[in-house]
């Protein structure tokens, strides 16, 4: 048999046999249990919950992605400087904007990470690829900021339904600037892009002016890799349109060719309009009463607090307000859950969050978002229409 290994002990050489290391092993366990306060327990493992987040691939995926992932992380600070009596972990991935690699993610962090819940994404199609799967292995979902209007009610008759969100509702967004806009123009126009997305907006933007008695006075689309809507801008001119609906996620490309075709409509549409990255983009001046879907009142002095904080924290990497606070807030419901259950449970926790209550929201969520038959923190009465007006976004006048 080869010799046992040697080890310095009070500098001097100790030969280790197997009983004498179990021996010495034990003695040192007592003698550190004798020396610890009454009492004490051993160190909690940490309560493991993924994010998925779009944080490479389109610009504007990647914008909303990382918005929503720092109000998340805000959320976790802000959770231990309370004194949370739970430890968490965020695991986080990078889906790429890719289904596929979505749902990859998400078997992953269910099979090898051991994950107790999951948060994200941003595109409504990722989070309807890998739903089914957290459904089935009963782990929780706060989605976001995916808005697709039917992500939760696709779930909420199966009992119990693990799937939450926490994020704008595209529906809920368009009813509000559809009202608006019949109220306030004659011309209406309509800009989209070609993805899924896009196609989704145009139909529901379309369906929305049909059943108030409106019609297009005309409708452009354009290929997510086009560079240039000059040839759609001038049809909106030239047919008269004084508000254009604008459902393209390349959010500045409209604006670019306003100046040399003389022509200055407004634009509504997608609550991406809000993002200071577009502002800066565009300039003050050019982006002056665009309209879009809100849940974030800067007005409030509690948004206004938590702006600053962010803008202090990510200087001009914190671009989107409104995403932000929404991921705060889905941190917020998450972390209070699970401190709550107090351990890796999934299934515990899916209750937690839908038992939720006295929740300290920034954004329009409600102190109790969610119920038994009802997983969205917004509800239609959240959302309200929100202006460019100076350098804020403020809600529109009544």
């Amino acid at each position: 048999m080869p010799a046992e290994p040697k080890s310095m002990v009070g500098g001097k050489d100790m030969a280790w046999c197997r009983t004498g290391s179990r021996t010495l092993v034990a003695g040192v366990g007592m003698a550190l249990a004798a020396l610890a306060p009454h009492g004490a327990a051993l160190a909690q493992a940490p309560v493991k919950i993924g994010v998925v987040e779009g944080l490479s691939g389109p610009p504007a995926i990647v914008d909303f992605g990382e918005s929503y992932l720092q109000g998340i992380k805000l959320a976790l600070e802000d959770y231990k400087a309370k004194g949370g009596k739970t430890p968490i972990e965020l695991v986080i991935y990078d889906d790429e904007a890719n289904p596929q690699r979505a749902v990859s993610v998400v078997q992953r962090l269910i099979q090898n990470d051991g994950v107790a819940g999951v948060i994200g994404t941003v595109s409504s199609g990722n989070v309807m690829a890998f739903a089914p799967v957290l459904q089935r292995a009963g782990v929780p979902l706060i989605a976001g900021p995916s808005a697709a209007t039917d992500i939760t009610t696709k779930f909420i008759d199966q009992k119990p339904s693990f799937i939450f969100r926490c994020s704008m509702i595209e529906k809920y967004q368009i009813d509000a600037i559809l009202d608006w806009a019949v109220k306030n123009y004659k011309k209406i126009g309509l800009l989209h892009s070609t993805t899924g997305y896009g196609n989704f907006a145009a139909q529901e933007a379309t369906a929305g002016l049909k059943a108030r008695g409106v019609t297009l006075a005309a409708v452009e689309a354009a290929a997510p890799g086009v560079n240039d809507l000059t040839p759609q801008m001038i049809k909106m001119r030239d047919a008269g349109v004084e508000l254009i609906l604008h459902f393209h996620e390349s959010f500045e490309l409209p604006y670019r060719p306003l100046p040399r075709l003389d022509y200055k409509p407004v634009f509504a549409g997608n609550w991406g309009l809000s993002s200071l990255k577009v502002k800066d983009i565009v300039g003050v001046e050019a982006i002056q009463g665009t309209a879009m879907g809100q849940a974030l009142d800067l007005s409030d002095p509690k948004a206004q607090t938590f702006n600053k904080r962010m803008t202090e924290k990510y200087g001009k990497d914190y671009r989107w307000p409104v995403v932000a606070a929404l991921g705060y807030d889905a941190g917020q419901i998450m972390f209070a859950a699970v401190d709550k259950v107090g351990a890796s449970d999934p299934a515990k926790l899916r209750d937690a969050i839908e038992a939720i209550d006295n929740v300290q929201a920034v954004s329009a969520t409600p102190a109790k978002p969610f119920s038994p038959t009802d997983h969205e923190c917004l509800g239609q009465g959240d959302i309200f229409l929100g202006i460019w007006k100076g350098d804020t976004v403020v809600p529109a006048p009544k």
